[in-house]
């Protein structure tokens, strides 16, 4: 029996209707049965991109490939607020040291909605079946960035030029750094040294920042009642004292926590596409290991992580029904430490629905070829997943010709 496989597309303008009908025929000879087209959860949509949707839709159908609509969950890219789906400030997640992703959004574009506030989830819940409405022919949604943002940042500069402005940062001021498009980044002094002050010899300057949500008032009231755990009364108010606390203290009760305001989410996308079409799926995009791309860094995978640092239980979701299938994102692995993560999804989904192992192309010492390529394919089977999951089309298109 031959292997079935997923792919996400990012749609363009460029691409002409000989374009569509030869991606059509690349999924036929990849054996790509699935196809999560990238689109934003409101509209309007030029006309454009309905045009070159309903062409898609033709090919898919004509070729028996499922259309499906691939939806950025919980981070909007905007280039400013003024296109932001929520204009409550509160809408928007507070990182462990007290600062809004409304004020300062990942590499200035990516805002980070709440799962923590019931506007946030009944309007991402809302927004897929209102794709579902608007394109009848999708056959389903595909949830990407259905978690917490997660990285711990560390910056190691080489002071021993920097002159007498070495002997001003002290532990925990913070320095905002700034780039030409306007945006900006805070992070926060961890160590310094020096070597000498006169003459102003320095040596290490060390800056943090741990971009861990969310801690807002709401979220930290949400977790006393959902444990049954209050927090100290003298740290009340003190984001970055009571998100140490917390991590130090209570850490797996947090995560626990945190779990269930995504696991919520994915209930709610649930109910709302059942309700927009009772025929249509869902799906899920999750990660393997926080922080991802471990292997790079000649760092050992870290057995719930993904739990711990991106509130994703993925398990549950199966469990209880909540999505059709899932497309781990198991990139820049080895061939062997790929088949290990896909054995290990599959005995943690314990077979209840399909696991379509995420595959990238893209240059690093993992980087496929045409070769490897059936050797990734072969270990995912092996291991007990459906078929393999391309990111992207864009990419794999040319490798895979």
């Amino acid at each position: 029996m031959e292997p079935t496989h997923a792919m996400w597309l990012y749609l363009n303008e460029r691409m002409t209707g000989a374009d569509i009908a030869g991606l059509s025929e690349w999924c036929e000879r990849r054996g790509v049965r699935k196809l999560f087209v990238h689109l934003k959860q409101k509209g309007p949509y030029p006309e454009w991109q309905t045009e070159r949707l309903e062409r898609l839709f033709d090919v898919c159908e004509a070729a028996g490939i499922e259309a499906h609509a691939l939806v950025s969950a919980l981070q909007q890219h905007a280039s400013g607020r003024e296109e932001l789906w929520f204009g409550d400030r509160d809408c928007y997640c507070v990182d462990a040291h007290g600062i809004s992703s409304y004020d300062e959004p990942i590499a200035g574009r990516g805002y980070l909605l709440d799962p923590g506030k019931d506007e946030v989830v009944r309007g991402v819940a809302a927004n897929c079946a209102d794709l579902l409405r608007r394109f009848p022919r999708l056959r389903g949604i595909h949830l990407d960035f259905i978690r917490y943002y997660h990285y711990d940042s560390r910056l190691v500069i080489d002071a021993k030029s920097a002159g007498h402005w070495i002997v001003k940062p002290k532990p925990g001021d913070p320095i905002q750094l700034g780039l030409a498009d306007g945006s900006a980044t805070t992070y926060f002094v961890e160590s310094v040294r020096n070597v000498h002050n006169d003459p102003p010899i320095g040596d290490e300057l060390v800056l943090k920042r741990s971009f861990r949500y969310c801690f807002c008032g709401s979220c930290v009231a949400g977790f006393e009642r959902f444990g049954g755990i209050p927090v100290p009364e003298e740290l009340k108010g003190k984001t970055e004292e009571t998100a140490g606390w917390l991590l130090e203290h209570r850490r797996a009760e947090w995560a626990d926590y945190r779990a269930s305001m995504i696991t919520r989410t994915v209930a709610a996308v649930r109910e709302a596409v059942r309700e927009a079409d009772p025929g249509a799926k869902l799906s899920a995009t999750v990660w393997y290991n926080a922080p991802y791309g471990n292997e790079l860094r000649g760092e050992p995978l870290t057995p719930g992580s993904d739990y711990d640092c991106f509130g994703q239980h993925w398990p549950a979701w199966a469990e209880h029904g909540l999505v059709d299938f899932l497309c781990p994102m198991d990139y820049w692995l080895g061939p062997d430490s790929f088949g290990e993560v896909v054995a290990d999804q599959v005995r943690r989904t314990r077979g209840r629905l399909p696991i379509y192992a995420g595959v990238l192309h893209q240059p690093s010492e993992f980087e496929l070829t045409e070769e490897s390529f059936a050797e990734y394919e072969a270990r995912a089977l092996k291991a007990g997943a459906a078929g393999l999951c391309f990111f992207h089309y864009g990419t794999w298109s040319r490798l895979l010709d």
